[in-house]
């Protein structure tokens, strides 16, 4: 009976030190198979691909970095961005696209049409689609970024509507979402929970709906008291706020709607006097803050997305 105990916390040992070796080989083995994304290379593939994309439709940067992760082992700071570009442009088809108010001269092709030019065989497709689930929440903000993060649902939240007001309107979603963010404080800010005001809209004399009154800061940091417009409804504010940038000249004037890349349109919206935010050298910063959050948050994908329509 003693001998047969043995053999069974033998046997149990074995077994238990199995287990640790294939969970412990398991987790080296995909360690291995794991993107080393440095912040230099991330920046120079949003960089290059935002060069490609200027007056066409906005290229995937994760398509890319997966592409080539592929193609050359994971070794990413071998590449050029001459190489990048090249890549990129595959991505760029000159053929009309449309829907409803959004035009371009361009098509964004399919990640699949190009791994076809690309004669990428089935176990290098999967490889592909492995990385660019590994970059998911992938992005050069320094916050933790993953399906919990409110930041994360903040976005997920309003960007299917954003995307409807881009196809209705000509903003892109990129630009949308981060007003949102920069003018709620992610949602966070007194006239979005109070007021539904996403935007940070006031109410002129143009507006006839109710309204609430909140302190705000002008220029670099002059604080009065203002006349907000005040919303039943998030997605009201969204539409009130599409309608408001149409209906005033001035931002068709300064070239907002024939922006087609989200670093022309916030340019094109600080121009029309979208926002009066300064520095304490008095120099306009709106649009580079805009441009910020859409890098650090990768909203500019988010456009990608509303523009591969067929």
């Amino acid at each position: 009976m003693i001998n047969f105990i043995k053999r069974i916390i033998k046997l149990s040992i074995l077994v238990f030190t199995a287990i640790i070796f294939i969970a412990i080989f398991t987790h080296i083995m995909k360690s291995k198979d794991k993107i080393s994304l440095s912040y230099a290379d991330m920046l120079r593939y949003i960089e290059t691909s935002d060069k490609i994309s200027k007056g066409k439709l906005q290229v995937n940067w994760k398509n890319l970095v997966a592409i080539d992760s592929v193609r050359h082992e994971k070794n990413l700071a071998s590449i050029s961005n001459n190489d990048i570009e090249e890549l990129g442009n595959r991505f760029i088809e000159k053929k009309s696209t449309s829907y409803k108010n959004f035009k371009s001269k361009y098509r964004l092709r399919k990640l699949d049409e190009v791994l076809n030019d690309l004669n990428f065989e089935e176990k290098e497709r999967k490889k592909v689609y492995e990385y660019l689930e590994q970059l998911k929440y992938k992005g050069l903000t320094r916050n933790e970024l993953n399906e919990s993060s409110s930041n994360i649902k903040f976005i997920e939240e309003i960007s299917d509507d954003a995307i409807n007001v881009f196809y209705d309107y000509g903003i892109l979603p990129s630009i949308i979402i981060s007003q949102a963010i920069l003018e709620s404080g992610w949602g966070k800010s007194k006239l979005y929970t109070e007021g539904n005001n996403i935007f940070g809209i006031k109410a002129d004399t143009a507006w006839n709906g109710d309204a609430i009154q909140m302190n705000t800061t002008e220029f670099h940091n002059d604080e009065i008291t203002a006349s907000f417009r005040k919303y039943f409804s998030k997605k009201e504010s969204l539409e009130d706020y599409a309608k408001f940038l149409h209906q005033n000249k001035r931002y068709a004037k300064n070239g907002v709607f024939n922006a087609s890349h989200y670093t022309e349109q916030a340019k094109a919206l600080e121009n029309a006097g979208y926002s009066t935010r300064q520095n304490e050298s008095g120099e306009k910063i709106y649009a580079k803050l805009l441009i910020s959050i859409i890098k650090e948050y990768n909203l500019q994908l988010i456009d990608s997305k509303a523009q591969s329509v067929e």
